[in-house]
């Protein structure tokens, strides 16, 4: 009798032992996915192939901070004077709300990088006392973006605007996608991060009203 009870004993526990390990393996298994699932989420927000990403992806330490904080305020600048066009110009009040918004935003983000320029030591790259011209080019690129919605109103404003804005947008969390890893100073960590959430949720709005409005 005393056998048979541990025999039962024995393969109880053999039983639990197994559905723990079971338990185990699947956990395992789920966390695995869901880390590779966020991946795959980050990755859908970024174009590996673009120019900007290649170019920011090298960068790592003050060469990033520097280089990201310099073309980052011209871009930011950029979106601002186009958004400023969309508040007098755009025929759809959503598309006017989200210009307020980003000029808001956009402009408070500028405040703090031109403030961290002096900080970390780095050459003011806009305004009177310009002496890195780094973003130079970057200044000339926004501005043809402005210039190709000065002449355009109503439901043809606003479906160039959404277009031009979405690439502006883009670029911008290719820039700033690297930095969550590769910036020096955590504050620049924290906006590249920043930048990647906020503008990868104004794409998909943006994207949605342009089917909607396609049809007007």
């Amino acid at each position: 009798m005393k056998n048979k009870n541990n025999l039962y004993i024995g393969t109880v526990g053999i039983i639990v032992l197994a559905v723990l390990g079971i338990m185990l393996i699947s956990k395992q298994r789920t966390g695995m996915m869901n880390g590779s699932t966020m991946e795959q989420v980050m990755d859908s927000r970024v174009d590996t192939s673009s120019t900007e990403y290649k170019m920011y992806s090298q960068l790592t330490g003050d060469e990033y901070d520097r280089q990201f904080i310099a073309n980052m305020i011209e871009h930011h600048q950029g979106a601002i004077d186009m958004a400023k066009l969309a508040q007098n110009s755009a025929s759809h009040s959503e598309l006017k709300t989200l210009a307020s918004n980003i000029i808001s935003s956009q402009s408070g983000e500028i405040k703090d990088m031109t403030s961290w320029q002096t900080q970390y030591g780095y050459a003011a790259s806009s305004g009177e006392m310009m002496m890195d011209h780094s973003s130079m080019g970057m200044a000339y690129e926004m501005g043809n973006m402005t210039e190709e919605l000065k002449s355009l109103s109503g439901n043809a404003f606003d479906l160039k605007f959404l277009e031009l804005m979405i690439e502006h947008h883009q670029s911008a969390i290719d820039m700033a996608q690297p930095g969550i890893k590769n910036a020096k100073h955590q504050e620049v960590k924290d906006l590249a991060r920043a930048i990647v959430d906020a503008q990868s949720k104004e794409i998909a709005q943006m994207k949605q009203w342009q089917k909607d409005w396609r049809s007007n």
